[in-house]
């Protein structure tokens, strides 16, 4: 694949030890194929030993069959399930192979899914196609790049990096000013706000090491927001001078703007205000 469209490899998505932990063992069970019920209960007993205990049959020359699961409003692992056999699918709002024609926030041709590679050995890319309104994946870190958008909550920010204005630039005045107030200088990173429903103004990254959630659970950075943890993320700043985001255990996750990003079994993407949860 060209530069342009390489994978993300500074994201790192959510894993399945994650997703188990937040919504138990059962719903991501590889004999469950989307129902957590029915099968067969073992009875308590020794267990069976790893060298002779009997695998489920996998293709071994062909392509795996991922799934992808269109979630219900309010859910994280359930809604309607779509087996992905072609080599690209389209998700867009009136154009592609899956079609989400209520969403005014997706675009025509929002993203795709991209099989790399043949046999068995293949692996999935989700790649944003320019949409509007981008495409996001529920991670577990993330490096902050320049301009990246992120959703925490029902909030969105853009990253600043350091150095970069604070506010927008006015008018060019014939005098120049001596004395130039410390929040706009431009020295710490900043969280921007873009929503009209967010904070107002600039959160600046004014620390090394920054913890994000609701007010009054001893945060750095507060957000009063109803889809936001008592500790939702922490900040940091990386001996290399790069900033990350980490997610912490919360229900909503932190969610990262992506180009294009190599998918893991059980991660979460978002378009417009649906979101998805692709499975191999």
């Amino acid at each position: 694949m060209n530069q342009q469209s390489s994978p993300d490899i500074g994201t790192e998505l959510e894993s399945l030890e994650s997703l188990r932990e937040r919504y138990g063992d059962a719903v991501f069970s590889p004999q469950a194929g989307g129902n957590a019920k029915g099968g067969t209960q073992r009875t308590a007993q020794e267990p069976v030993p790893a060298s002779v205990a009997e695998q489920s049959f996998r293709p071994t020359m062909r392509p795996t069959t991922p799934r992808l699961t269109l979630l219900d409003d309010g859910e994280s692992v359930s809604g309607e399930v779509i087996r992905l056999r072609e080599a690209v699918t389209v998700i867009g709002r009136s154009d592609g192979d899956v079609r989400i024609s209520h969403d005014s926030l997706i675009s025509k041709r929002h993203a795709e899914l991209i099989r790399d590679g043949t046999g068995s050995h293949s692996q999935w890319l989700l790649r944003d196609l320019d949409s509007a309104n981008h495409t996001f994946v529920s991670c577990a870190t993330s490096l902050l790049q320049p301009n990246r958008l992120i959703i925490l909550g029902s909030l969105r920010f853009r990253f600043r990096p350091p150095g970069a204005p604070l506010t927008a630039a006015g008018p060019v005045e014939a005098t120049s000013r001596a004395d130039v107030p410390k929040d706009q200088l431009g020295l710490w990173p900043a969280l921007v706000a873009t929503t009209s429903t967010g904070p107002d103004g600039i959160v600046p990254l004014s620390g090394i090491s920054l913890t994000v959630g609701r007010p009054g659970a001893g945060n750095d950075i507060e957000l009063d927001d109803p889809l936001i943890a008592a500790r939702h993320a922490l900040i940091t700043r990386q001996p290399s001078g790069q900033w990350q985001i980490k997610a912490m255990p919360s229900r909503n996750g932190v969610w990262v703007q992506i180009k294009t990003v190599r998918l893991t079994s059980l991660c979460r993407f978002q378009c417009g205000e649906q979101r998805f949860l692709f499975s191999l």
